[in-house]
């Protein structure tokens, strides 16, 4: 996909989204509540789930752990980003 968006339930689980799609040759950016790594080119994004811009339109959205949608504390952020 030209542009695309991985949103984790975790930091360290976006993190190794950032590195998987970097190294597979696609420009992507990291954005969690705790760290941004941002590149000038970058055509896709790797975030929390709780930090997905909804404005930013994608070719290809992964919601991970979608089941989380149930939980009483964070469903919120997946119902959002779904």
């Amino acid at each position: 996909a030209s542009s695309g968006v991985y949103c984790a339930p975790l930091r360290l689980l976006a993190a190794e989204g950032y590195d998987t799609l970097n190294r597979g040759g696609a420009v992507t950016n990291l954005i969690t509540g705790q760290e941004m790594k941002e590149s000038p080119f970058a055509t896709h994004y790797a975030c929390t789930v709780e930090m997905v811009d909804l404005n930013k339109p994608v070719d290809v959205a992964v919601l991970d752990e979608i089941q989380m949608i149930s939980d009483k504390h964070r469903g919120y952020a997946w119902t959002r980003a779904l």
